[in-house]
């Protein structure tokens, strides 16, 4: 008999894992090279696939020597990945920053809107934002639409105060000068 009585007696059945292993720290611990899955492939763990063995103790694992059990992949559901529905990402949408950097030069006020909203473009779609990848596109185009027809409003405006200024210079008599 050993010297303390309490030491071989179980654990009361509340006490114990559901598993019907001891308790932690009640056996000593064993020490193996590599972690062996129990067979029946206990702690949330898939049985082992059918013919592997486990590497001998003290051998380093061999991790390209691996190969897939043999048969049809589609009969082994417990090494299958859950298949997931793949959901393709929309277009991305176009940025139009040549156009706003262009629209700059037409009429500034609206052409710096125009770029921060075409520089947006790109991170939000790559982000996933695709809803906000579109909406920055939108009034990136938008921003710099407006500028280049308030340039060109702006241009035919000039030209045609040039034209009546020459027209109406011949009106007055020459000074001499």
């Amino acid at each position: 008999m050993s010297q303390n009585p309490w030491q071989d007696r179980q654990p009361p059945p509340e006490d114990r894992p559901p598993s019907g292993r001891p308790p932690p720290g009640s056996e000593e611990p064993t020490r193996t090279a590599h972690p062996v899955p129990p067979a029946d492939g206990g702690a949330g763990y898939p049985p082992p696939p059918q013919g592997w063995t486990p590497p001998p103790p003290g051998t380093a694992p061999q991790h390209s020597s691996w190969q897939p059990p043999p048969g049809n992949p589609q009969q082994q559901g417990a090494w299958q990945q859950p298949q997931q529905p793949y959901y393709a990402p929309p277009p991305r949408p176009a940025n139009h920053l040549v156009w706003a950097i262009f629209s700059i030069l037409l009429f500034w006020p609206l052409g710096i809107p125009a770029v921060v909203f075409a520089s947006q473009v790109n991170s939000k779609y790559a982000l996933g934002d695709y809803a906000g990848a579109e909406d920055s596109s939108g009034k990136a185009k938008l921003f710099s639409l407006i500028s280049t027809v308030i340039a060109a409003i702006g241009i035919v405006l000039i030209i045609i105060f040039a034209i009546l200024a020459a027209s109406m210079g011949g009106d007055y008599p020459d000074n001499g000068y």
